[in-house]
C-alpha cells in the first residue's frame, strides 16, 4: 500500500500537547500500523510512551476496502487498550491514557527504560545460562497471567520483550492479541498472517483461527533456543522459506554435549517446538525446568557483567509475585425504585432526538432541559462510553454554548473529546472537536487555532462511512463564522466534501 504524504501526514508532532497533559517529544519508532513517541507527563514530569495509529497505514479513505482496513485497525487498537487495562501489573506497561488526537487514536503508556530483548541478545551471544533462565521465568510468569485471563498474545518475539534497567522483564505490543473465546471477534491484520516470521507457531502459519496459549509457548520455545545457541531455529534457504520450515520441518535439537544445558532443558526446548499444539509441554512444566537454573539470593553477578542484568531481581530478592488477574466486575443491582425512574434506551433516544432538534434550531427548550437533568443518571447506569450518554453530554455542552457559557461549554466538549470512545462513535468525537474549536475563539481569541482544528475535523469526517447528521450540521454552522474571519475560500472548498444538512424546525 503506497503512502500519500500530501494529505495523510502524522497528526502528532513534537511540541503538541495530548489530552492537556502529555507534551510530545521525539519519535521513538515506527512499526506495523502504529508510531511510538516519547512524551513528558506535565503532571508528574515523567517520560512516557505515546502509541498512535499511523495515518500512513491507510492513504485514502474514499475506497470502501481501505475504509474497512481503518475500521479493523481502530478495533484492534481499542482491544489493545482494553487488554493493557485488564492486565495492569508487573511485566506489562501501565496504561496512562487513551483518546483521539486530531482524529488519530492514541495510547499513553508507561515507558520501560532499558533494552528490548533483540538488542540485548545482539550484545550477548549467547547470554549466560542463569540470565537466560531469569528472562525465561519472567516471560512465562507474565504469560501465565495473560493466558489465565483468556488471551493469547500471538506475537511473542524478542522485539516485544523489554528488559528494564532494573532487570525486570515486560511484554509489550498487544496489537494482535486474541481472546481465547472462540466467539470473540477476530481483527486479522489486513493481508497478513498474525505474528512475526521466525516465531509464529505452525498452526498460526496454517491459518488456524482460534489458536490456544500453546501458540505463545511455541514462540517462547523459539526464543529459548536462541538464548542457548545465539541462532534462530530456522534460517532462510534458497528454496525454502522460514515459514515453510516452521510449518513442516522438525526443529533442531539442543545437545547437552555441545550446549550449556542439561537434558531437562534440552527436552523442554524440543517439546515447545513440536508442530502440534497438543504435543507441547505446559507453561507450568516450563517454569519448573527453568527455575532450576535461576541464581540464588546473594549469588554474585554474572561475569562479564550484563546491562540490564535480568538476574538482579533474583540475586537481590526483589522478585515480585505475579499479580492475579482481576476478577470480572460485579454487576451490582440498583434499587428497584431507581430502576423504575430510569428511562429505557429507546425512551431516552427519542428524548435526545427532540433535544438535538432544539439545539440545531438554536432554540434549546424543555427537551434539552430534560436531557440535562437525566444525563448524570443515565451515565451512572450505562457508563460514560455509551453512545446515548455521549450524545447527552454533547447536548449539555451545546446548551451551555448557546447560552453564552463558553468556559462551561468548553469543559463539556473537552470531556467528551477525552472519553475513550469506540470506533463506531468517532463522529461524536468529531462533533465534540467542533465545539472545542468554536470555544477557542471567545476563550482565547484564537481564530487560527479554531480554523486549524475545524479543518482537521472536516478531513476526518469525510473519511467516515457513517456519521450523524448533527456533526455535519455543526461543521457547517461553525464554518459560517470562520468564513467571516477571513477563511471564506478555503472553507467553501472544504465544505464541498461533506453533506449539506437543513436546519430542523422545532414544533
Amino acid at each position: 500500500m503506497s503512502v500519500n504524504t500530501t494529505e495523510w501526514e502524522d497528526a502528532m508532532r513534537p511540541g503538541d500537547v495530548l489530552f492537556e497533559r502529555f507534551r510530545i517529544g521525539a519519535g521513538l519508532k515506527t512499526g506495523g500500523m502504529a508510531r511510538v513517541w516519547l512524551a513528558e507527563d506535565l503532571h508528574s514530569g515523567e517520560t512516557v510512551a505515546v502509541k498512535a495509529l499511523g495515518r500512513d497505514y491507510w492513504p485514502s479513505l474514499y475506497d470502501v476496502d481501505e475504509r474497512s482496513v481503518r475500521s479493523e485497525a481502530l478495533k484492534r487498537f481499542e482491544r489493545e487498550r482494553d487488554l493493557l487495562d485488564k492486565f495492569a501489573g508487573p511485566g506489562i506497561p501501565r496504561l496512562l491514557g487513551y483518546g483521539f488526537f486530531r482524529g488519530d487514536p492514541c495510547l499513553v503508556m508507561e515507558l520501560i527504560s532499558g533494552k528490548n530483548l533483540r538488542d540485548f541478545l545482539s550484545l550477548h551471544q549467547p547470554p549466560p545460562m542463569i540470565a537466560a533462565a531469569a528472562i525465561g521465568v519472567q516471560i512465562l510468569e507474565i504469560l501465565d497471567r495473560i493466558h489465565k485471563g483468556g488471551v493469547v498474545h500471538r506475537d511473542l518475539k524478542p522485539q516485544n520483550v523489554v528488559l528494564a534497567n532494573s532487570g525486570t522483564v515486560h511484554i509489550i505490543d498487544f496489537g494482535i492479541a486474541l481472546p481465547t473465546d472462540p466467539q470473540a471477534t477476530r481483527y486479522t491484520r489486513h493481508g497478513h498472517t498474525p505474528g512475526s516470521t521466525g516465531y509464529m507457531a505452525p498452526e498460526i502459519i496454517r491459518g488456524v483461527k482460534n489458536p490456544t496459549p500453546a501458540a505463545d509457548l511455541y514462540g517462547f520455545g523459539c526464543m529459548l533456543y536462541e538464548f542457548v545457541t545465539a541462532k534462530q531455529v530456522f534460517s532462510e534457504l534458497p528454496d525454502r522459506s522460514i515459514e515453510d520450515q516452521h510449518r513442516n520441518d522438525l526443529a533442531p535439537r539442543l545437545d547437552p554435549a555441545r550446549h550449556p544445558v542439561g537434558a531437562d532443558l534440552a527436552e523442554l526446548t524440543g517439546g515447545l517446538l513440536q508442530k502440534e499444539a497438543a504435543d507441547r509441554p505446559s507453561l507450568a512444566d516450563g517454569l519448573e525446568v527453568l527455575r532450576r537454573y535461576l541464581p540464588r539470593l546473594g549469588d554474585p553477578a554474572p561475569s562479564p557483567r550484563l546491562h540490564p542484568d535480568p538476574t538482579l531481581p533474583f540475586r537481590e530478592g526483589r522478585e515480585s509475585p505475579p499479580v492475579p488477574v482481576p476478577p470480572a466486575p460485579v454487576q451490582r443491582q440498583r434499587p428497584s425504585v431507581k430502576r423504575r425512574l430510569m428511562p429505557s434506551r429507546r425512551e431516552f433516544g427519542d428524548l435526545l432526538e427532540a433535544a438535538e432538534r432544539e439545539v440545531m434550531a438554536q432554540q434549546p427548550g424543555t427537551q434539552t432541559e430534560r436531557v440535562a437533568a437525566q444525563a448524570r443518571e443515565v451515565e451512572a447506569a450505562w457508563g460514560p462510553r455509551e453512545r446515548l450518554v455521549v450524545r447527552a453530554q454533547l447536548v449539555r455542552a451545546d446548551r451551555a454554548r448557546l447560552e453564552g457559557d463558553w468556559p462551561g461549554a468548553g469543559r463539556l466538549y473537552r470531556t467528551v473529546e477525552r472519553t475513550p470512545l469506540d470506533a463506531k462513535d468517532v463522529d461524536l468525537l468529531l462533533e465534540a472537536r467542533v465545539g472545542v474549536a468554536e470555544c477557542l475563539v471567545p476563550e482565547k481569541d484564537d481564530t487560527e487555532a479554531a480554523f486549524t482544528l475545524w479543518k482537521a475535523v472536516v478531513v476526518d469526517l469525510r473519511g467516515l462511512s457513517r456519521s450523524s447528521l448533527k456533526v455535519h450540521w455543526r461543521c457547517r454552522e461553525f464554518a459560517a463564522e470562520l468564513a467571516e474571519w477571513g477563511h471564506r475560500d478555503e472553507v467553501e472548498t472544504m465544505l464541498g466534501s461533506i453533506s449539506a444538512v437543513r436546519r430542523p424546525e422545532v414544533p
